[in-house]
C-alpha cells in the first residue's frame, strides 16, 4: 500500500473517528448547533475544483432581489449534503446543515472497536476520479493517514474500472467529511419532519411543530423513503415524494470482528458462494493488529441482510462468523470482540434523473444517492455540487 504522508494530526487526528458532533451554543432560540470537533485548522482552498464557475464572490443573481445572502437549510450531513453546503458557504450565502444523527459522512463511517481499532463499517474505500468533486476536497485535506490501498485482492464492488485511487484514511473514513464540515453551521441530533410555505420562504420544521428557521431554499439530501416524507409536507412535493419512495434500495447487515490472526496480504474478498458478498482486511488501510488481534469487516450479502435486518445479533454472527473464519483459514478461530452494524439504506438498485425530479421554479431541491449517476460517492457528491449550481444560478 502506499500512504500519502503530510503533517500527521494537522486536522484533528485524536477526534472520535465515528464523526460525532460537539453540542454548541444556540446560535438562536430553539435551535442546538453542533459544530465538528476538528481543531482549526487554515484550509487551502481549490476555487477551480470547488466552485461552480461563476459562484464565488457570492450572490450573483441568487438573492432573489433582497440585497442579502440566501438562507439555505441543507437536510442531511452526508456527502451530497456537505458538498452542496461547502459550495453555497463558499459563495457567500448563509447555510444550515441538520442532519437526524449524531454524526456526519452518511456512509463513510468509522468506529473505535475494542482495543482502539479503527474499523470502517460503511463505505469501505473511496474511489477519487481526477478532476471529480471530491478530488480538490482530498487535495485540501492536508493529512498524513491517507492511504492508496493496493494491496492483492479483488476491489471491492463498485470501484471505478477507471484507475481513479482507491483511497482510506488510517484514523477512519469519517476523516473526509469531518474536514469538509469544519466550518459550517451543522445541528445534530434533529429531524426535520416538514417544510412549509411561509410567504415567498420556505419554513422547516421539527414533529412537535417547532420551527427550524426559514429559508430562500432547502436541499433534501435523505435517502428515498426519508426524503420523500419530507416531500410529502413540501409545497407541490406529492408527485417527487411518491417518485422518491419507489426508488428500492438493498440493505447492508455488517459484522466487524477482531480476531487473533496475522492480517491476510488482501484487502477485499469475495467468496463465491455462501451468505457473505465481501470481507475487508483492515489492516490493508495501513492499521496493524492491535495486541495481536486483526481487524475485519463482513458485509453480508443483500438478501441475506433483508432477512436479518431486525434479527438479533447472535442470529447475524451464526451468520457470518463461519464464513469468516473459513476465508481466514482458522475454523475454530473466535474473534475477540465482534460488532454489528444495520444499514437500511446501503445502496440504490436504481436511481432517478436529478434534473427531471427538480423541475423549474421549486425551492426544494433534492440530491442524494437517489438522484446520483451511479453507484459510487464521486456520483452522490456530483448532486450536491448540482443543487449548489441550481441556486446560485438562479
Amino acid at each position: 500500500m502506499a500512504a500519502v504522508r503530510g503533517a500527521r494530526g494537522a486536522i484533528g487526528l485524536d477526534d472520535p473517528p465515528d464523526g460525532a458532533l460537539r453540542p454548541g451554543r444556540p446560535a438562536r432560540p430553539g435551535v442546538l448547533v453542533c459544530h465538528v470537533a476538528i481543531p482549526p485548522v487554515r484550509v487551502r482552498r481549490h476555487p477551480a475544483q470547488h466552485l461552480p464557475p461563476r459562484s464565488r464572490g457570492g450572490s450573483r443573481g441568487a438573492s432573489r432581489g433582497r440585497g442579502r445572502p440566501l438562507r439555505i437549510a441543507v437536510i442531511g450531513a452526508g456527502i451530497a449534503g456537505l458538498v452542496a453546503a461547502r459550495d453555497l458557504v463558499d459563495a457567500g450565502h448563509e447555510v444550515v446543515v441538520f442532519e437526524k444523527s449524531r454524526g456526519l459522512g452518511g456512509r463513510m463511517a468509522a468506529r473505535r472497536a475494542e482495543g482502539d481499532a479503527v474499523v470502517d463499517h460503511g463505505l469501505p474505500v473511496l474511489d477519487v476520479p481526477r478532476g471529480g468533486v471530491l478530488a480538490g476536497f482530498v487535495v485540501d485535506l492536508a493529512t498524513d493517514d491517507l492511504v492508496d490501498v493496493t494491496a492483492p485482492g479483488e476491489p471491492v464492488p463498485g470501484r471505478s474500472s477507471d484507475g481513479a485511487p482507491q483511497l482510506a484514511w488510517v484514523s477512519g473514513m469519517t476523516r473526509l467529511p469531518k474536514a469538509m464540515a469544519h466550518g459550517l453551521e451543522v445541528v445534530g441530533a434533529t429531524r426535520v419532519a416538514a417544510i412549509r410555505a411561509d410567504g415567498d420562504m420556505l419554513e422547516v420544521a421539527q414533529d412537535q411543530g417547532n420551527t427550524l428557521g426559514t429559508y430562500d431554499w432547502v436541499v433534501v439530501t435523505a435517502p428515498g423513503a426519508q426524503a420523500a416524507d419530507l416531500l410529502d409536507h413540501s409545497p407541490r412535493g406529492a408527485v417527487r415524494a411518491a417518485d422518491m419512495r419507489a426508488v428500492p434500495y438493498d440493505m447492508a447487515v455488517m459484522v466487524l470482528a477482531g480476531v487473533a490472526v496475522g492480517p491476510p496480504e488482501w484487502f477485499a474478498h469475495h467468496p463465491l458462494t455462501g451468505p457473505i458478498a465481501y470481507i475487508t482486511n483492515e489492516a490493508a488501510k495501513d492499521r496493524p493488529p492491535v495486541d495481536g488481534v486483526a481487524s475485519f469487516v463482513v458485509r453480508l450479502g443483500s438478501d441475506v441482510s433483508e432477512d436479518l435486518v431486525e434479527a438479533s445479533d447472535a442470529a447475524v454472527l451464526a451468520e457470518a462468523l463461519p464464513a469468516l473464519a473459513k476465508v481466514l483459514g482458522k475454523p475454530a478461530a473466535k474473534p475477540d470482540w465482534t460488532e454489528v452494524k444495520r444499514w437500511r439504506y446501503s445502496t440504490t438498485r436504481d436511481r432517478l434523473d436529478q434534473q427531471a425530479l427538480n423541475p423549474e421554479g421549486t425551492r426544494v431541491l433534492v440530491a442524494g444517492d437517489a438522484v446520483a449517476a451511479g453507484p459510487r460517492m464521486e456520483d452522490v457528491a456530483a448532486t450536491g455540487r448540482w443543487a449548489a449550481r441550481r441556486i446560485l444560478g438562479s
